[in-house]
């Protein structure tokens, strides 16, 4: 349980998507985000972009989970969804009761898949895609699914390394796939060789 009133505060939100909280977004310290942006976002227009990147049984979505979270300024967040609102049409998460997503001012992107084949052994293959709502969720949809796609195509079989750094300053190289992450009380730097 994270301490409360002090050094280890828990920077963690949950804001609603929907009037009746079906769906909610969970927000963390460094986002800047006014809740009453996002609210209802997913009755706003609506994008899906596939990907082509696909995940057969027992692989998992960590590494590329890390990568969003690193390209995009605003990081990449937790979707909690009950069963009403997939039975109403209003969200299709990648997994039962959740999914990622990479929130902006008034828009949302999060992610999806579908079968598109099977395993020799019959395990279903799944497809990532991108569902964008909002007034600009067509182009942060467009955005998410180009960075699922650089994943898959230049850093998917590289390995992931993370060192503290000896000095509280770092800089970011995306050319380099090394990405410094200024944490409260101590950065990070994460990268792919």
């Amino acid at each position: 349980m994270p301490l409360r009133e002090g050094i280890a505060d828990d920077p963690r939100w949950w804001i609603p998507l929907t009037a009746d909280a079906a769906v909610k977004l969970r927000l963390y310290g460094e986002h800047r985000i006014d809740p009453a942006c996002l609210l209802g976002v997913l009755a706003r227009p609506r994008f899906e972009a596939w990907t082509g990147v696909t995940f057969g049984p027992m692989q998992s979505v960590e590494w590329l989970n890390l990568w969003l979270s690193c390209v995009f300024e605003t990081g990449l967040c937790a979707i909690s969804v009950e069963r009403s609102a997939i039975d109403a049409g209003l969200i299709e998460p990648m997994f039962e009761k959740a999914t990622t997503a990479v929130p902006g001012d008034r828009e949302l992107a999060y992610l999806t898949w579908r079968a598109v084949g099977h395993t020799s052994s019959g395990g279903r293959i799944m497809e990532v895609g991108v569902i964008g709502h909002g007034d600009s969720g067509a182009d942060l949809a467009t955005r998410v699914a180009g960075e699922v796609r650089v994943w898959s195509e230049r850093h998917r079989n590289r390995e992931v390394w993370f060192e503290i750094p000896a000095s509280a300053a770092g800089s970011t190289d995306p050319a380099l796939c090394r990405f410094f992450l200024d944490r409260p009380h101590r950065p990070i730097t994460v990268g792919w060789r």
